[in-house]
């Protein structure tokens, strides 16, 4: 068995590119009051409004006890209302307030940001082509088969369009 050196390790690479992804991420995003985990939930919300704390667990790949402790800051801050399921009394919807919804453009923004730092240098072609190869390398780990297989790329891809 060979043993890889970590410069060489496509896993190692990987990991410590999203550490330091996430950490300047999570700086810029403080900025506006928006914490790490509470941004995975708003993106998801952002997308989609109406949902219940599984379906928002299920698309941002975030365990449901975490979204449930991130859901409890999201409301003590008023940025998130619940209400109770329209056909399932056990389940409550997750709605967004005004103050998340003028959240979304910053922090979006913010997102932007980050990634157009980390890929400068980079031409177009090159980035298309880095997706390519990331949303392979995680359909080959993941059967291609789960919803944040296909949604994890694009958190990658820079405002090509002017859109983050």
């Amino acid at each position: 068995m060979q043993t890889l050196h970590p410069d060489e390790s496509f896993g190692h690479i990987v990991r410590n590119l999203n550490r330091l992804l996430q950490r300047e991420l999570a700086l810029r995003l403080a900025r506006h009051g928006v914490s790490i985990g509470q941004w995975y939930v708003l993106r998801v919300l952002w997308l989609q409004d109406g949902l219940a704390q599984a379906e928002i667990a299920q698309r941002a790949g975030i365990a449901a006890p975490s979204v449930a402790v991130t859901l409890r800051s999201l409301a003590a801050e008023r940025m998130i209302v619940r209400e109770g399921h329209p056909t399932d009394q056990r389940k409550n919807v997750v709605y967004l307030t005004k103050k998340a919804r003028q959240l979304e453009a910053p922090c979006l923004a913010a997102a932007a940001e980050v990634n157009a730092a980390a890929l400068s240098g980079m031409a177009g072609p090159e980035i298309e082509q880095l997706l390519v190869t990331l949303g392979v390398a995680q359909r080959n780990l993941t059967g291609g088969d789960r919803a944040d297989a296909a949604e994890g790329p694009q958190e990658l891809r820079p405002p090509l369009t002017g859109r983050p």
